[in-house]
């Protein structure tokens, strides 16, 4: 049982889910399918791939809601800082709309 980012009620946000491991051949498998990055959904010819969850020692890390254009990454307190240091803005720093 995983969380997901999608379903058609709250019970379903846990559920099974099939895995593949990412190596050098998923990736290219990716890659291919995504040209655009995994945050865009524009398959390329076969590709089927839609709202894509990355999950680190069996936690959700990278989930994405592709149709919505939305992802939550869920980080350490290390590489949060990480990033901030490198100049990525986070959820707190960008401008409220309305």
């Amino acid at each position: 049982m995983r969380e997901r980012m999608s379903g058609a009620t709250a019970d379903e946000l846990t559920r099974s889910t099939r895995l593949w491991e990412m190596n050098p051949v998923t990736v290219g498998a990716l890659q291919q399918a995504l040209p655009n990055g995994l945050l865009s959904y524009d398959p390329e010819g076969r590709g089927w791939f839609e709202d894509p969850i990355l999950y680190r020692e069996g936690n959700l890390l990278l989930g994405v809601l592709s149709h919505e254009a939305f992802a939550v990454l869920r980080l350490s307190a290390l590489e949060s800082v990480r990033l901030s240091a490198a100049g990525f803005p986070s959820h707190d720093s960008l401008p409220r709309v309305g």
